[in-house]
This record gives structure tokens, C-alpha cells and sequence, in this order.
């Protein structure tokens, strides 16, 4: 039987052989044109081996044309209706470059075999008949014959369905503006409704777009107030979903968390403004709305904390539609409909192979496996070097599993277009014999199961004894690379144990401690945190997964978590995906007659809490506690109620602090402050970042606007949090 390794190269392998075809249908029509005669016999040796080059609308490429290598070819996704325009142009006049487009059965679409342009050849406004892949090849005009030999560049433009409408700003164009205040290296970055990027490695687009200056670049002339401009001059541009992306490259010599400022302004228009606070290595996320009718809306959205959320996709899974293994659907991915949710069933040993490729527009996909219980099973956002999205996975239980086809950024992405998402079921040899995997005296630490994606080929294959102590409640980890995750348990008394307080008054024991630091790493590193056997506090247990350095392993993570209590196992979801920095929470709760009830878990970023609480639901004036400046009140939190709001009225240049102080139990409060539009202005999990305090405060912020404001007291982990207690909270105007 062939290993899933062995049927990605067969997959390979018959991928050329379609290209091959392509190829021979290409050299077919320019047989037809009456080029190429002579290159016939030596087309099996020096023509490419098949297209495997996708390119967009608004890609520039460059390549060379020679004795060896006369032509080149591309592929390029499109749908019924799109208009696309393809330019060549050379400074090798020998060239004669020839441009030729056909479809994915071998029909021609269109040809430009013109020799009496020997420095161009040009394809306009090509009309799409039909959906589907188009073969793009560029060749010399005498093929294999002669030493013409130089470099041609081929530019790709158009407009697409999602986006391919225009809009005429006589007044002005579009402008993106983004300003911060210290001598650190942001960058700003904007892709249009047709798939055009502007950045600092692509500083202008085929449909206008261009980038003023990149300030601050690798920390070189620094300057204290940069700013950096993308736009598109007055005129036709495409109408649409502009998606707007800021990143925190480096901190340079300041360091530490940045404010913001993204100021647009459309056809001369009023401008409009969002202001954000990045940490290095975030990126934050908006969009511009561009209509045909000129009319536009600038949409805040938030930092991309790149974590894949069940919950933000429930309405998607409750309605998947289902799909067969072997199967390709098609669909469309808007900011009206960010995500669809498919089902199929699924047998345990079974392979399975999921594509997602964007086949029109700017979409940039991102895809998520679910497991029969919802849990996530695999994410992906770029497969290889295209935005396209893949997953290759063995099953490990019978069931019903469902399939998020979305984009990336998820919800407050910018990215729309159509996709074609294929399922594929590939022959696996894979013994899954179930085995006892609770926490027993003796474990040997060997990895998870078959991933689907073979040997990685990273470093010595390491297998490690373990002795684990057994206990009435035993926490095990394990995860397979090098990198350090750090486990914690926080107990029914609000201690934490971890590798900072390895022993807790309750008697919880820190036993294993996987790759901490880095130091001594091993592929199959396993945590271990138990209570004796003679200890079973009862109360609610929270258990965090913080993956806290990749210690050089560039690879994907995933995770194993198993929770047993007096011998049973009550937690034990399927191997999950963590991305560095990221932070997964399940709580449990152990009653006084000894039963057990587990909580919903799941990833969470306290800096980007609007991931898993939806402010467009949550902050509305009838449910909130309306309070005013001066007043204290007291609440309570706990996993059954993880969140109070409150509303009060500000005028602009007032100046508030707020405060959160916890009572009683073992509440860690978290605190928000959120404009009536669900902008998030300001948090504060802990006042002291050391853990001294725990209490939260957000202080002396100025108001900019007269408004309806709300606050969200709650606490760490939000939905997925385990602490509990009351608290007072004071609302001061300074």
C-alpha cells in the first residue's frame, strides 16, 4: 500500500503530465500560426515540463527566452465574464516574442502572433467564456531555433467578477495614509478588489495603485514621525473591497507597543480615520468600500491574531452543505458571506486531501478541518507559494467532519472572490490501533498519529521513556517539534502551577516540563502536571497552552492535550494546530461528590478580543448597565456568565480612567473599553505585567469623540476563562 507521501508525488507526477498535454496543445495552435516548424523535434527536450506558475490580476513577472528555455508558461484562474489584458514587452527586438492563451481542454482563446512587434506582444481585454484554469505561454518567435536570447516581462490586468466593477473618481482618487509617532519600521500594505498588491516589494499595481516611500526601512534613517501613502490617482478604478494591512516589522531600538493612525480619503472626500496600538510582529486588519455609485465606508477591523475560532463560524457549521469524498464544489467568498461550511463523512484510516483555490477576484483562502466534535482538527493558509489553502490529514475516527472554506483575516478580511474547493480521498497504510491512551506509569513518547504529511525530515527521530506519576488528577501534553509550549494549570484556589511555581499548595506537582527554555529539545517533548492520589480539590481547574518560543523549529505544531480525573479521562480532543505565540484554554470543574463537567475550549487573544466576542451582538443599549462618570458598582464573573457590560455617555476631550478590582474568589479580571461603532480603544488584563496585581485598569484616556461608550469587565481567557469571583468597578472622570 502507498504511503500518503507516496500519493503526493503520483499526484505530482500525473499534475505534469496534464501540463505535458497543455503544453503539446500550445505547440499545436502555434503550429497552426505557422510558427515554431523548427522547433518541433526539439520541443520534448527544451520546452517546460508543464505550467506549474500561477499567476493573478496584477502580477508582473519576468523571465528569460532562450536556446534552451524558448518559451515559458503560466497558468492563471478566471471566470465567466472577467476581462483580462496581457502584456509583453522586451528589449530584445531577436525575441519576437509570441503570446498565446488557451483553456484547460486545449481550446485557444487568444493569440497574438504578430512578428512585426518584435519587442511586444499584446492581449486585450481577452472576454472569459468559461470558469475554469488558463494556460499563458510566452515563446520566441523562431522557437528552437537561432540564439535570440533576453529577458521579456509579462503584466497581468483586468477586472474580475468579485470587483470588477469601476468606479470614476473625477475629484480625486483613493488615498491610504498611515502616520505613527516613534522611530520604529511599520509597514503599510493594500490590495485591490482585482488582486493587485501595493507594498514595499510590489510598490505599485496594474490598476494604479502606488506606494509614496517605505519609512523607516530596516531601521536606516530612521525618522521620529513617519508616514507612509498608498493611492490611486483620479480617474477609473476598480470598485470593491480594498483590503488594508499594517505591520509591525520591527521595534528598532524603541521597542515596545505602537499607536497608529490609517487616515482614507476617496474622490476628495471628507476623510476618515482609525486608530490602532500594535506590539512587533502584529498586523492589524481593515477594509475600504468602495461602491460603483462613488459612495465609500472605511471599516475598522482589528489585529490579525491568526487563530482559526469555532465559535466565530457556528451559523456556517450548523448549515454545512454536504459534499462527497472525490467531489469539487464552487462558491464565493464576500464580506457579506466571509466563510462557507461543507460536511462529509468520514472513516477512520482514511486520507483525505482538501484544496481551496481562489479562482477569481483578490481572495486570498484560508481552510479549516473540524473533527466529528467540532474540534479543530487543521488550519491552512498558504499552500506552498501561492495564497491558495491546502490540507492533507488521516482520519482517526468514524463520523461527520466539516470543511470552513474562508479567507484570510476571516471576518474582518478584505479579500472576495470565487473558489473551487476539492476533496479527494487518498489510500493510506496506517495501523490506527486505538490503545489505551490515558495517562498510565510508564509513557513512551513517540509523537501523535500519522498527520498525512510524511517524514519531515527535521533533525534525529528522538523516542524518550517517561515515568509519570499517576494521580487523582493527571494533565498531560505533547506535541511534536522542538518548539516550547508551556502547560499551566490554574487550581480551584487561583494558583497557577507552571515552570515559574512547579509545586501549588493544593498539591498540584509540575512533573515534566517539554523543551522548556529551549534547553535539550526533543521532537516528542510531553508536560505533565498531577495532583496525588490523596488530594482531589473540588472547584473549576483552568488549563492554558501557551506556545512560547519556536526554538528554531520552523514546522507547524500540534498538540495533543489529555486531562484525567480519579482514572477517567474527561478531556482528550484531537490534535490541534498552535502558531507561535498563540494561547488555547479549557476549563473543568470537579464537584464536591467528585463529578466532573468540562467547559468549551478553544484559542484566545486578550489583546483582540472581538476574535470571540461579537460587539455588533454584544453592545447594544438595551443590554447594557448604563452608568456615569463618579458611580461604582460591583458584579460578578464566572464560566457561566464570562462577561458584563456597561454604557455611559462622554464628551469629546473628556479624560477617564477605569478600574476593576476583584472582591472576592479568584476572578483575574480583564477590562475594555469599546466605542458605540465596536471599535476597540482601549484594554488592561493585568495593571502589573509581572502578576503582582491582577486587577485591571485602563487610566487617564482621553475621549475623542462625544458618544456612547461601553465597558466590558471581564476575565483572562474571556469566554474560554476558568476564574470566578465579584468585583467593584469605578468609572472617574480625571
Amino acid at each position: 500500500m502507498y504511503s500518503p507521501t507516496h500519493f503526493r508525488a503520483l499526484s505530482r507526477v500525473r499534475a505534469l503530465t496534464r501540463g505535458q498535454q497543455m503544453w503539446r496543445a500550445v505547440l499545436a495552435f502555434a503550429l497552426c500560426a505557422g510558427l515554431l516548424l523548427p522547433a518541433l523535434h526539439l520541443a520534448p527536450v527544451h520546452a517546460q515540463s508543464g505550467p506549474n506558475r500561477q499567476l493573478a490580476v496584477g502580477d508582473i513577472v519576468t523571465a528569460p527566452l532562450n536556446a534552451d528555455t524558448f518559451s515559458q508558461t503560466y497558468t492563471l484562474s478566471a471566470s465567466t465574464g472577467d476581462t483580462i489584458t496581457l502584456e509583453v514587452s522586451t528589449e530584445t527586438a531577436d525575441l519576437n516574442p509570441v503570446l498565446t492563451v488557451i483553456d484547460q481542454r486545449g481550446n485557444r482563446i487568444a493569440q497574438d502572433a504578430d512578428l512585426n512587434t518584435p519587442t511586444a506582444a499584446t492581449l486585450t481585454d481577452i472576454s472569459i467564456p468559461s470558469s475554469g484554469t488558463f494556460f499563458i505561454t510566452v515563446a520566441r518567435g523562431s522557437g528552437a531555433e537561432g540564439s535570440a536570447s533576453g529577458q521579456f516581462t509579462l503584466r497581468v490586468s483586468g477586472f474580475q467578477q468579485i470587483g470588477g466593477q469601476t468606479v470614476t473618481l473625477d475629484q480625486g482618487g483613493i488615498a491610504f495614509e498611515l502616520a505613527w509617532t516613534a522611530a520604529v519600521d511599520l509597514n503599510l500594505e493594500v490590495r485591490d478588489p482585482v488582486g493587485g498588491t501595493v507594498h514595499t516589494y510590489s510598490p505599485g499595481s496594474p490598476s494604479g495603485g502606488t506606494l509614496d516611500a517605505d519609512a523607516n526601512t530596516n531601521c536606516e534613517n530612521l525618522a521620529d514621525e513617519p508616514s507612509e501613502v498608498i493611492s490611486w490617482p483620479a480617474g477609473q478604478v476598480p470598485a470593491g473591497s480594498y483590503e488594508v494591512i499594517i505591520y509591525y516589522i520591527d521595534g528598532c531600538e524603541v521597542n515596545g507597543p505602537q499607536v497608529f493612525d490609517l487616515t482614507t480619503t476617496v474622490n476628495d472626500a471628507t476623510p476618515q480615520s482609525i486608530s490602532g496600538t500594535l506590539n512587533p510582529g502584529q498586523s492589524y486588519i481593515s477594509r475600504l468600500v468602495v461602491n460603483p455609485d462613488g459612495g465609500w465606508t472605511l471599516n475598522n477591523g482589528g489585529v490579525n491574531a491568526g487563530l482559526f475560532t469555532v465559535s466565530l463560524f457556528q451559523n456556517q457549521i450548523n448549515s454545512a452543505e454536504p459534499m462527497a469524498l472525490g467531489s469539487t464544489v464552487t462558491g464565493v467568498l464576500s464580506n457579506a458571506s466571509p466563510a462557507r461550511a461543507y460536511s462529509f463523512q468520514g472513516t477512520s484510516g482514511t486520507a483525505i486531501n482538501i484544496a481551496l483555490e481562489a479562482e477569481s477576484g483578490s481572495l486570498d483562502t484560508f481552510v479549516a478541518l473540524l473533527g466529528p466534535d467540532n474540534t479543530v482538527l487543521a488550519t491552512n493558509d498558504d499552500s506552498g507559494d501561492s495564497t491558495n489553502s491546502g490540507i492533507e490529514r488521516t482520519l482517526v475516527a468514524d463520523g461527520t467532519y466539516t470543511i470552513i472554506a474562508t479567507r484570510y483575516g476571516l471576518n474582518i478580511g478584505g479579500t472576495e472572490g470565487e473558489y473551487l474547493l476539492t476533496l479527494r480521498s487518498l489510500e493510506v497504510a496506517a495501523d490506527l490501533s486505538a490503545g489505551d491512551q490515558g495517562a498510565t506509569e510508564t509513557t513512551e513518547a513517540t509523537g501523535f498519529e500519522d498527520t498525512g504529511f510524511g517524514d519531515t525530515g527535521f533533525g534525529p527521530e528522538v523516542t524518550e521513556q517517561l515515568t509519570l506519576t499517576q494521580g487523582s488528577i493527571e494533565v498531560k501534553l505533547t506535541w511534536d517539534t522542538n518548539a516550547d509550549l508551556q502547560l499551566q494549570v490554574r487550581d480551584p484556589g487561583g494558583e497557577t502551577v507552571f515552570d515559574d511555581n512547579p509545586i501549588s499548595q493544593s498539591g498540584g506537582v509540575l512533573e515534566a516540563d517539554g523543551n522548556v527554555a529551549c534547553l535539550e529539545t526533543t521532537e516528542t517533548p510531553t508536560s505533565y502536571i498531577y495532583w496525588p492520589p490523596n488530594r482531589l480539590p473540588n472547584g473549576v481547574y483552568e488549563v492554558e497552552i501557551w506556545f512560547q518560543s519556536a526554538c528554531d523549529d520552523i514546522r507547524n505544531v500540534n498538540f495533543d492535550l489529555e486531562v484525567n480525573v480519579q482514572g477517567q479521562t474527561i478531556i482528550r480532543p484531537a490534535s490541534q494546530s498552535i502558531s507561535p505565540g498563540a494561547r488555547y484554554m479549557i476549563t473543568f470543574r470537579i464537584g464536591a461528590d467528585g463529578t466532573t463537567t468540562v467547559g468549551t475550549g478553544g484559542f484566545f487573544d486578550m489583546d483582540n478580543p472581538n476574535t470571540l466576542l461579537d460587539f455588533d451582538v454584544l453592545l447594544a443599549p438595551e443590554s447594557a448597565i448604563p452608568i456615569a462618570y463618579n458611580d461604582a458598582v460591583s458584579g460578578s464573573i464566572t464560566t457561566e456568565q464570562p462577561y458584563v457590560i456597561y454604557s455611559f455617555e462622554g464628551q469629546q476631550g473628556d479624560i477617564i480612567s477605569i478600574a476593576m478590582q476583584a472582591q472576592g474568589g479568584t476572578l483575574d479580571p480583564a477590562l475594555y473599553l469599546v466605542s458605540s461603532e465596536g471599535i476597540l480603544l482601549e484594554g488592561n488584563d493585568d495593571i502589573d505585567t509581572q502578576g503582582e496585581n491582577r486587577d485591571s485598569a485602563i487610566q487617564e484616556y482621553p475621549l475623542g469623540f462625544t458618544d456612547t461608550y461601553y465597558i466590558i469587565a471581564t476575565h483572562y481567557g474571556l469566554i474560554y476563562g476558568g476564574t470566578e469571583g465579584t468585583y467593584a468597578l469605578t468609572l472617574i472622570q480625571e
